[in-house]
């Protein structure tokens, strides 16, 4: 197979270009990508657009890093130049002096000499034009063997088990889509009725499309649909299929890891025969963790889940030197510390270090096994993490090290400090600025008009090495922070669940706002959470809290109406420690609905005031979960009896009324 080339030219913008055209003068214009700020003869778009060309293929990119350069468009676009194909990186390698601009050049130094198709050419150079792909007109599907694997795997799905789904991952370039797209087709010939493709968007399962498609010549196809003879291959996004009543022979996931994880939950819960497919070191570099995470639901929810990994390139050869140079450079390749290095290891074992980032450029091993660890806890952990890391010098990295091997490791960023005209103008709505997060949302959503000009430190990454956690690492990881900290409030913002919850509050951090709207990389609320350093601290984190206790059960009533009832229960027992007051009227009506004396709208309010402490205390906590969540919804909550009746399974009202008064029985005694 021929191998894939990459030339970085380094120069100025005019001698960059010419050279350029002097490269690819044997190559199809119609064909190549120009990711530059400046107009090229070629389809030209800023770098920021490079996510939209994800799955397509090209024979050349010119990538334009002469004004910046994002790693999240290089890694993206890397994928899209095909066998026998070119890239071509312009910048100034003498004007690079950022830390991660200095490691960058280090791989392409390394690369430049393992590699014969990988040249470096400063400006006073002479360039020579690259060879051409060899064009193929051979536009028959032939699968490899690793692709075979694949479909046979999705077709046992549906001919198998129920409840047994597959989790199909690879690297890019290995052909998952396209297996995807043949298994539906080879579904629908067997006489399978409807195929479900979901993903973050329809341009991410073209692929998918495209081969099913090939297969079936005589279906008729538009956006997102295939249809022949009744049978039809289907795209619905994943809230909306969520929502939905379709049924399905088969659910396809593609891209898996950049859905939430609460959405990837659902889905499961809903089919019985699905698929997730997802990329393990993509641009995004989320798949492992990916991997990691929803193994635990797949393992607890469906024990006798399968997984196939990918091995065997389909657009360039096995060893290809572009993929290689894509993961070293941008450490898509990076893994923490083997787990057997550090199964020993306990809290008192580790000590805590800042890093010197200087020092961490110079260290493969730190920054692999450090970065390699925040992209097996986050979802989304991506190149430009990697950047952001090493170059903002409002960023701190702070770690737990166990002979020497990175176990645990927080990154926290700067806030605050700001001026009173803009203080005023953020809590008036009038301006909103990058950044600054918790003072900003303390002054424009909480209303605190003194959280602007106090310092904050805000913890914007963290993680433990999945092989020693619950043993207590991260708590004092925590707290050595908290110790050396010179600001007034450290702070967090997260993605809120029960679990999250309890580990922040063991560290001393109260929960100050539960956010309105879902976030969009976990499908759940974000919770801000605050530890007070200073005094001035402490009077703005115990105001927030106070205001959020107040608001807390009207919230309930309205904008958190829908709120899963085990957060529900997580944040009552954070927010809630004193219990209401009740006259002998309130006590009155409880007991009367309880034993069926009186109905539920008559006794609603009393119920209302007496339960929130209640879920904190040790009876409510022996409630079978049905009672519990059926506690939340109707009291807490207040929602329409269809709706509950439906969520818990029952069959109407009458039903629920029946369990719930069981329910406050049982708490009365």
């Amino acid at each position: 197979m021929q191998q894939r080339q990459c030339v970085i030219l380094s120069g100025d913008a005019k001698w960059c270009q010419s050279s350029s055209q002097i490269l690819l003068e044997d190559f199809d214009n119609n064909n190549i990508l120009a990711l530059s700020n400046q107009s090229h003869d070629v389809l030209t778009l800023p770098q920021k657009q490079a996510q939209r060309y994800l799955g397509k293929e090209f024979d050349a990119v010119i990538f334009d890093a002469l004004d910046e350069f994002n790693p999240d468009s290089f890694g993206a676009i890397v994928g899209t130049v095909k066998q026998g194909g070119a890239i071509i990186i312009c910048f100034d390698i003498n004007k690079q002096s950022s830390l991660s601009m200095q490691r960058f050049m280090r791989v392409v130094a390394e690369f430049e000499q393992r590699y014969e198709h990988f040249t470096v050419v400063q400006q006073d150079q002479t360039v020579t034009k690259l060879q051409a792909p060899i064009l193929s007109n051979d536009n028959q599907i032939v699968l490899t063997d690793d692709q075979q694997q694949a479909v046979n795997a999705i077709s046992k799905v549906v001919h198998g088990h129920r409840r047994r789904p597959l989790v199909l991952s690879a690297d890019r370039g290995r052909g998952k889509s396209a297996s995807l797209g043949i298994a539906a087709a080879q579904l629908l010939k067997e006489g399978k009725q409807t195929i479900l493709v979901t993903a973050p968007s329809l341009a991410t399962v073209d692929t998918v499309f495209e081969h099913a498609s090939r297969l079936l010549s005589d279906a008729e196809s538009s956006s997102g649909l295939i249809s022949v003879n009744g049978a039809e291959i289907r795209f619905v996004a994943p809230d909306v299929l969520i929502e939905s009543d379709l049924k399905a022979d088969l659910v396809l996931v593609d891209e898996a890891a950049a859905i939430p994880a609460a959405m990837l939950g659902k889905l499961l819960q809903k089919y019985s025969r699905i698929v997730f497919s997802t990329t393990l070191h993509g641009y995004e570099g989320t798949g492992r963790g990916f991997a990691v995470r929803f193994q635990k639901t797949l393992d607890d929810k469906t024990p006798n889940w399968h997984h196939y990994r990918m091995e065997t390139p389909i657009r360039w050869s096995k060893n290809d030197m572009l993929e290689a140079f894509s993961f070293e450079s941008l450490l898509l390749n990076a893994v923490p510390v083997d787990d057997d290095l550090i199964s020993d290891a306990g809290f008192d074992q580790c000590h805590f270090e800042c890093l010197d980032r200087q020092s961490l450029v110079h260290n493969e091993q730190d920054l692999r096994e450090l970065f390699g660890l925040m992209v097996l806890a986050h979802y989304r952990t991506r190149p430009s993490d990697l950047q952001m890391m090493l170059d903002r010098d409002d960023v701190s990295v702070y770690v737990m090290r166990y002979q020497g091997h990175i176990v645990a490791s927080a990154w926290l960023v700067k806030e605050g400090g700001l001026d009173d005209e803009l203080s005023a103008n953020i809590h008036a709505g009038h301006r909103r600025l990058k950044g600054h997060l918790l003072p900003q949302s303390l002054l424009a959503h909480v209303g605190i008009t003194t959280a602007g000009s106090l310092n904050y430190q805000r913890i914007i990454r963290i993680a433990t090495h999945p092989a020693i956690q619950q043993r207590g690492i991260g708590q004092k990881l925590l707290e050595q922070i908290i110790n050396q900290a010179e600001c007034d409030i450290v702070g967090t913002s997260f993605a809120a669940s029960s679990d999250l919850l309890d580990f922040w509050t063991k560290s001393g951090f109260l929960a100050a706002r539960l956010g309105l709207h879902h976030d969009d990389v976990s499908g759940s609320h974000s919770v801000m959470m605050l530890n007070a350093i200073s005094e001035q601290g402490k009077t703005v984190v115990n105001n927030a809290q106070q205001r959020f206790q107040q608001q807390w059960p009207q919230l309930l009533r309205h904008e958190f109406k829908h709120l899963d009832s085990e957060l529900v229960i997580a944040l009552c027992q954070v927010l809630i420690s004193d219990h209401a007051e009740l006259s002998q009227w309130d006590r009155q009506d409880i007991n009367a609905f309880a034993y069926g004396q009186r109905g539920f709208e008559f006794s609603r309010f009393s119920l209302w005031l007496w339960l929130p402490y209640l879920i904190s205390q040790p009876q409510f906590k022996q409630l079978e979960s049905l009672q519990q969540q059926l506690c939340i919804m109707t009291i807490m909550q207040q929602r329409d009896w269809a709706d509950i009746a439906k969520s818990l399974a029952f069959t109407g009202k009458a039903q629920c009324i029946t369990v719930l008064r069981e329910t406050i029985v049982l708490l009365l005694k």
